[in-house]
């Protein structure tokens, strides 16, 4: 009776340990989706850009993007080289400079920094309100701009924009701003004449809603002109833009600054992870133009543009194999 007992016994534990296993098995669910960062601007278009990215990403590649935002690109660009984040979001010419350590990032190198996708063009200009009276960038001698560190990006965007137009900007008056949502501000308040900014971005909304309607001040497009800007902005370019009432600014038709934007990573980021982040990115094109108007004009048969810089491989696999390698 005894031995029956403890064999009963026995069977209960070995019952009870492996309902203990199940259970375990069961509240531990599926694995959860791995997570990577993407460097981004606190607010911005950058901020725009980034969120969706990271939305269509962490939906449908089977990892999780979480935006982490810094004041500036500068600031987030040697985090990427090192490796402590994997991806981030810029314009062309600032990635250019922070390669070859020229430019906004004259004397520091970033050789670590790879493509993963070129986006859409960022159409920027000077916006200034239509009752200031200033109808051209030259108007705005006496007026108070915004001014920004010699580094900055706009510091090379206000050098871009005044070498394409021919003006020299001594002895101007620049209020010196830490940074673009500090110069946002300072239009919405009435204490700058002007501000930079994306073309359908959230900003141009904002200080529209401050300051009426606002005007953009247009740039050249001739060679020369061209020439001359992109001694301060690499493989930046002008383009036309119809009159659009629903983007502020655009109320008569402009010719703009506009620059590729881009997407990027460190070189040592698992090929598998890129090839499925461009792959969403490809496939889900439809939600990335539906996410802000800045994505308006991204074009998934553009994403592997020959910007001078060299590709990730993991994005590389995925344009071979929809046909879009051409470099």
């Amino acid at each position: 009776m005894r031995i029956v007992t403890s064999v009963h016994l026995a069977g209960l534990r070995y019952t009870a340990w492996s309902l203990v296993g199940v259970g375990a098995i069961a509240l531990a669910g599926p694995a959860q989706a791995q997570s990577v960062g993407i460097g981004t601007t606190k607010g911005g278009a950058t901020a725009q850009v980034t969120a969706a990215i990271a939305k269509v990403v962490s939906a449908h590649a089977g990892l999780q993007m979480r935006p982490q935002p810094y004041a500036n690109t500068s600031q987030y660009i040697p985090v990427v080289n090192t490796g402590k984040l994997e991806f981030a979001a810029s314009n062309i010419f600032q990635l250019t400079f922070a390669i070859r350590g020229t430019g906004m990032s004259e004397g520091r190198p970033n050789p670590n920094l790879r493509m993963v996708a070129t986006l859409m063009p960022f159409r920027v200009a000077y916006f200034v309100s239509e009752k200031s009276g200033i109808k051209s960038f030259s108007d705005l001698k006496g007026k108070r701009l915004p001014g920004f560190k010699k580094r900055a990006l706009g510091a090379y965007l206000m050098l871009g924009t005044a070498a394409n137009l021919n003006v020299r900007t001594a002895g101007w008056n620049f209020v010196q701003v830490p940074n673009f949502p500090r110069m946002w501000d300072g239009f919405k308040r009435g204490t700058l004449d002007a501000a930079i900014a994306a073309v359908g971005s959230k900003p141009t909304r904002d200080m529209k809603a401050a300051q009426g309607a606002l005007r953009i001040l247009q740039i050249n497009d001739d060679r020369d002109s061209v020439a001359r800007m992109r001694r301060h902005l690499p493989q930046s370019y002008v383009i036309s833009m119809k009159t659009n009432p629903k983007l502020p600014g655009v109320n008569r038709d402009v010719k703009i600054m506009a620059f590729d934007y881009t997407l990027w990573a460190h070189k040592d980021v698992k090929a598998d992870i890129v090839y499925r982040i461009a792959r969403s990115m490809h496939d889900r094109a439809a939600d990335l133009r539906a996410a802000a108007p800045l994505w308006r004009s991204f074009k998934e048969a553009g994403m592997a543009k020959n910007v001078g810089i060299e590709y990730h491989p993991g994005a590389i696999r995925f344009y071979r194999e929809k046909d879009m390698w051409r470099q």
